[in-house]
């Protein structure tokens, strides 16, 4: 399919079997330049010779430094060689014997069609989608940043901390960062977004210091995209960021992880620190083992700082485990103060990622469920003494009592379950007339079973617990 361009008509330089090279526009027309030719890509044009004897179609890219159309594929002509139906299929070239009248068109195959199916490519299907705000499925779970189940709002400045359900802030370095949900509406419409802050610096990058910011994709969540096969798909990973100048990675693995790739983009000067969206696009890996069930298929990676011991060439899927950063990637620990946003972000199958949409909320945290919940009410952090949404469970017989729960969500293997009394939160207890030390057995992924140290066999023991399958 090519590209169209409004009422562009010239003569080229010379007739004969050459590209077109752009000399002069016929009257009334536009100049390739002035139509808005875009340099490297196709387009499809008519060349009619003066007295009608001679023509042809054909189709190909646009150099804008020479105003050269070449003459790639010939669908169809005067002679009859063309490759469209009712042509020979040479594909051969008429041999004008003077400079024809040569204008941009738009053929049969370049209309979208209700009356008969269209043959769109992946890319051409993606840009379709991108062109009308349609949006294929986003393979990243909260990628609007609403839901954070286990911290709220409360910044932490651990590594493995999770700022948002699905991502987690990872580190080694001689500095401090502290991350958080914070409540600030994004280009994408969601109230809130990511925020990483550097409180102590590390101006010195070591070898061995990093800093990422990663969601892992359940394999099966992703399969479709084939990876590790021959018919791979191209993914773009789309997402809103506010940082300092500089080069920033984003780096795809899976899960094992013996297969990663890493992409830069660059926040320019007059981006810093103001909200920007970015886009990369990797090739999909034809290569490796991709897993396609309930562990971990594919790694997203944000990468804000780097030592050489994880560093490769960009755009080349590679053996390696941990070599998710270019040799330019930007130091955001080095200075107090630093702040890195990270909002709306998607990973959508082709190369053209449609606008961001953001998802329901009560949609979204039932997916997220399935990797982690809590017994509290949402807005309620873990560990706080309230009733509220407490469960229980009668005694039975000394010198301990037993009882099961249900999960709210199936979740993706058996979970960690962390068991907390609502007399004072202490973890590891429930609660019927003092904390008796209580702890889940023969966890499932649906239920769980409670034993605790007997107390009063009138009184049930209650409790607030928490599941943990994350990936």
């Amino acid at each position: 399919m090519a590209a169209f361009l409004n009422n562009c008509r010239f003569i080229p330089a010379a007739g004969g079997t050459t590209d077109w090279v752009y000399s002069s526009a016929v009257g009334g027309c536009q100049s390739p330049a002035l139509a808005g030719a875009v340099d490297g890509r196709k387009y499809k044009f008519i060349a009619i010779s003066s007295d009608l004897t001679q023509w042809e179609i054909a189709e190909g890219a646009y150099t804008a430094a020479s105003g050269t159309f070449a003459r790639t594929i010939v669908l169809c002509n005067s002679s009859g060689s063309g490759v469209a139906a009712g042509q020979s299929g040479a594909g051969s070239r008429i041999s004008f014997g003077a400079a024809p009248n040569v204008a941009i068109v738009g053929v049969k195959e370049d209309l979208i069609s209700i009356e008969e199916p269209n043959g769109f490519t992946a890319g051409q299907m993606a840009q379709a989608r991108a062109n009308i705000g349609v949006t294929r499925k986003n393979y990243l779970l909260n990628g609007g940043m609403q839901v954070s189940q286990e911290n709220g709002t409360t910044a932490g400045a651990t590594a493995g901390y999770y700022p948002a359900d699905q991502w987690r802030s990872e580190f080694s370095n001689a500095g401090v960062v502290s991350s958080a949900q914070v409540a600030s509406s994004t280009p994408g419409g969601s109230p809130y977004r990511i925020r990483m802050t550097v409180t102590t610096a590390d101006a010195s990058v070591a070898s061995s210091d990093y800093y990422i910011i990663s969601q892992r994709i359940e394999g099966n969540r992703m399969a479709d995209l084939r990876f590790g096969t021959a018919a791979a798909k191209t993914i773009t990973v789309q997402f809103g960021v506010r940082a300092p100048a500089g080069i920033y990675c984003v780096a795809i693995r899976n899960g094992a992880p013996n297969r990663i790739i890493t992409a830069e983009y660059t926040i320019g000067a007059g981006e810093a620190n103001a909200d920007v969206i970015k886009n990369v696009t990797f090739a999909g890996d034809t290569a490796g083992t991709w897993a396609f069930d309930h562990t971990a298929g594919m790694e997203v990676m944000f990468v804000l700082m780097g030592g050489s011991s994880f560093v490769q060439s960009p755009n080349t899927w590679s053996g390696a485990s941990s070599v998710f950063a270019s040799a330019n990637q930007f130091n955001f620990m080095g200075t107090v103060g630093n702040v890195f946003e990270l909002f709306d972000v998607g990973l959508y199958e082709g190369s053209v990622a449609p606008p961001f949409q953001l998802p329901d909320f009560s949609e979204e945290l039932d997916r997220c469920q399935r990797y982690w919940e809590k017994s509290y009410d949402y807005a309620t952090p873990v560990g706080t003494a309230t009733n509220n949404g407490v469960r229980g469970s009668l005694q039975n017989s000394a010198p301990a009592s037993y009882g099961a729960g249900t999960f709210l969500k199936r979740k993706r293997v058996a979970p960690t379950v962390t068991l907390y009394s609502p007399f004072n939160g202490a973890a590891g207890n429930g609660y019927d007339t003092a904390n008796r030390a209580t702890s889940a057995a023969n966890v499932g992924e649906t239920q769980y079973m409670i034993v605790n140290a007997f107390g009063s066999s009138t009184t049930p023991i209650l409790y607030h617990y928490t599941a943990n399958a994350r990936l």
